[in-house]
């Protein structure tokens, strides 16, 4: 459907690289206004905005590490400075240490927590005092909530505290219209899982796209389909569920596991 988000404003965390920004021009592509929140890279922070200008909506970055207390009002307040309203809120952005749970310091825990679930909470508290009634919140969650990965430990449960704000929230702001619902994508070749898996990356990579039924690795604009899918109308019968979209993967390494 062409222009479907035409006229409307979506905030993305954590949206100027991967899977934030292959979503955030999805959502450009149909007419969308966007606004990416970012944590350092202030060159490809304005590239990823320029991309995005190229297909005829507005776009703006927001500068703010969510892991630092303060943050995420701050994103709003600037966010207040361009767009009174707000039709759609992804939560995207997340960090971690990638350490055993043995080995975590008491920042590594704050930062993680600070992003996906102190930063997911008051992010939809002022995101849904801008939101009408037919405005979506999506999360994004992991594949280490489904499977325990080595040093995903701390970032698994944060995800899954997520996935349950995810549920709550969505039964909490039904009444105004608002859905929430989220979307967990899986292993995405990402410069996240790049920098996680190092010189492993690519045999890693290949070892999970053989996993799946289909024998290949996803592309990053198949997960912002289900993304744009969640924020449009056509799944509007959708009430906080969050979405596991890998694939076939979780289930192709259950019957590994198993046989």
């Amino acid at each position: 459907m062409q222009h479907e988000f035409k006229g409307k404003s979506a905030l993305f965390t954590g949206g100027t690289k991967g899977l934030g920004l292959a979503a955030a021009r999805m959502f450009a592509q149909q007419g969308c206004d966007v606004y990416l929140s970012y944590r350092s890279d202030e060159a490809g922070a304005n590239a990823a905005a320029h991309s995005v200008r190229e297909l005829g909506v507005k776009c703006e970055v927001l500068k703010a590490d969510l892991g630092e207390d303060g943050a995420m009002e701050r994103v709003f307040d600037e966010l207040a400075g361009h767009t009174k309203s707000l039709d759609y809120y992804i939560h995207n952005a997340a960090a971690t240490a990638f350490k055993d749970l043995i080995e975590l310091k008491s920042h590594h825990i704050d930062k993680t927590f600070n992003i996906t679930v102190k930063g997911f909470v008051l992010g939809v508290q002022r995101a849904a005092a801008m939101m009408k009634p037919g405005s979506a919140v999506i999360s994004v969650s992991g594949m280490d909530t489904l499977k325990a990965v080595p040093r995903h430990g701390l970032l698994g449960a944060a995800k899954a505290a997520l996935e349950t704000l995810t549920a709550y929230y969505a039964h909490e702001l039904a009444g105004r219209g608002i859905r929430v619902n989220g979307v967990n994508p899986g292993f995405l070749a990402t410069d996240s899982t790049r920098k996680y898996l190092g010189p492993a990356f690519e045999h890693v990579n290949k070892l999970f796209a053989d996993s799946t039924p289909l024998k290949r690795e996803p592309s990053l604009e198949e997960i912002g389909e289900v993304i744009c899918f969640l924020a449009s109308k056509r799944s509007g019968w959708i009430v906080g569920q969050t979405l596991c979209v890998d694939g076939g993967l979780d289930f192709s390494l259950q019957n590994t596991v198993s046989t």
